[in-house]
């Protein structure tokens, strides 16, 4: 029991700092995710909270066991450069009780990712869409005066002055390839006024000119008014349940590839905990005499080469790839850890 506690402590004060530093990254990449949205669109800042608020699950899904693989490897490295599990060893405590040891919290971990990839994350992403859904009939437009690359549907958008919702010596850029040349075209008016009328977004535009290409040149066009009508894309996503959710990994539909391969990832990341049991006293138990510290290098070696071979499998082989995956991995760091630590300690 002495020696639970002792590993558990060390793998806590690892663990820790570890899951704050990378939950603190993700969170700015997610704000920053965000940001685009409303860089366009008005949103409050309790709907901002929200929206970070549904990552949350896919967040902590992605660092909870990078953090976990973390902590272990390095808790032992730690104690063996401290000298203390090379005395463990030598009053007889076996490299295997460092697993047995692990194994409940490995399999605790693993539960807890496969409620967080398999239920919470659907149900975020549903209820993120719904979100969405539901604010796409009321869109509020946030244009702002002397910014570039604003986009407004199909358009870029850049405005000189803006007042209230009138926007004063207005451009807007389409370069959409299609059949018809007429896609393509560059407007100037003097002034426009935005409207989102139950998510069709209409912009009427005064006293202006239309440039676009033709067979033979450029041709030119002027106006007093024109109205450009833009339908939002409603989907259907954000109202089906959980068994909906992951059944279209199985049938043929417009996201199964998606599906099937965030089905993988989803599992094999929730496995990865388990998988690793063996590489935790593989990487982390060191002879401090005659080794050198080279934990953190091997520790990143090994977190790519997963992460690589699971993006690699969830994308040619999701379904059989995630059974393979896990199999060899598993045995990979068995066999390794049964030759360069279980014979030598």
């Amino acid at each position: 029991m002495r020696i639970k506690n002792f590993l558990f402590q060390s793998f806590a004060q690892v663990f820790f700092p570890v899951f704050l530093v990378l939950f603190f990254i993700a969170s700015v990449v997610i704000f920053i995710r965000i940001a685009g949205v409303t860089f366009v669109v008005k949103i409050s800042f309790l709907e901002l909270l929200t929206l970070y608020f549904y990552t949350l699950p896919m967040m902590l899904f992605f660092v909870i066991p990078l953090s976990f693989f973390v902590a272990c490897v390095f808790g032992l490295s730690r104690l063996s450069f401290d000298y203390e599990l090379p005395v463990l060893f030598a009053l007889g405590m076996p490299p295997k009780q460092i697993i047995k040891i692990f194994s409940p919290i490995a399999l605790l971990a693993s539960i807890s990712l496969f409620v967080l990839s398999l239920v919470l994350t659907p149900l975020s992403d549903i209820a993120y869409r719904q979100f969405l859904e539901k604010r796409k009939s009321s869109i509020g437009i946030n244009l702002q005066a002397g910014e570039f690359g604003q986009k407004l549907g199909e358009w870029l958008v850049y405005v000189q002055k803006s007042k209230n919702d009138t926007y004063e010596n207005v451009v807007l850029l389409s370069l959409q390839k299609g059949e018809n040349s007429q896609k393509d075209g560059l407007i100037f008016a003097k002034e426009a006024n935005i409207d989102n009328i139950d998510g069709l977004m209409e912009v009427r535009l005064q006293d202006g000119e239309v440039y676009r290409k033709v067979s033979d040149g450029m041709e030119r066009i002027s106006f007093d008014t024109m109205i450009l009508r833009y339908a939002v894309d409603f989907t259907d996503d954000g109202n089906m349940g959980l068994v909906e959710y992951w059944r279209r990994a199985f049938y043929e539909n417009a996201r199964q590839d998606k599906t099937r391969r965030n089905l993988s990832m989803y599992v094999l990341l929730s496995l990865f905990p388990l998988i690793s049991l063996f590489y935790f006293p593989l990487l982390g138990v060191k002879n401090p005499r005659y080794q050198k510290n080279y934990t953190i290098l091997q520790t990143m070696g090994a977190v790519g080469v997963f992460f690589a071979l699971m993006y690699l499998m969830a994308t040619y082989a999701p379904l059989i790839g995630t059974l393979l995956l896990s199999i060899a991995w598993g045995y990979g760091g068995y066999f390794l850890y049964k030759r360069y630590v279980a014979r030598f300690y």
